[in-house]
């Protein structure tokens, strides 16, 4: 009877450390426990379906909200498709990437002029045979760089 007292003992103590466990983690680099300070959406267009390409709505930063713009686009189709953040008013790209299936494309785009409005827009494009475009597009305006992931 005694030893089973010891061991029910033994185990409840066992049991109250491994819970304990988890207070003694690592804190991320930075201090600022892993969250984006995320300032403004600028597009959350969510799923996007077209039979060519696919331009969004044009959208202007607000100085205030952070030089950074993060773009990124969910490919739902095996093929690669580019997606690049234009000023409006051109028609070159300043920043690109390439979503595929098993990757997202991702820009993080510094803007060169934080302290005026920029307006942009983004283009999500098949380039290879200018077909179908499926997916999900987002872009955020941060004050401190996000990841480029």
């Amino acid at each position: 009877m005694r030893l089973k007292k010891m061991m029910s003992l033994l185990l409840a103590l066992a049991m109250s450390f491994a819970l304990a466990v988890p207070a003694f983690a690592a804190e991320p680099d930075g201090g600022n426990e892993g969250i984006m300070p995320l300032t403004q959406n600028l597009i959350t267009d969510g799923s996007v379906e077209t039979s060519q390409g696919y331009s969004t709505r044009p959208f202007t930063t607000t100085p205030a909200n952070g030089k950074y713009i993060r773009v990124w686009f969910r490919n739902n189709l095996d093929k690669a498709v580019e997606v690049m953040l234009v000023p409006v008013g051109s028609t070159e790209p300043v920043a690109q990437a390439t979503a595929t299936k098993d990757k997202d494309g991702v820009i993080v785009f510094t803007i060169p002029t934080p302290d005026q409005p920029c307006s942009y827009f983004i283009m999500v494009e098949d380039l290879a045979t200018g077909g179908r475009i499926s997916g999900r597009l987002s872009a955020t305006q941060y004050i401190v760089r996000p990841a480029d992931h």
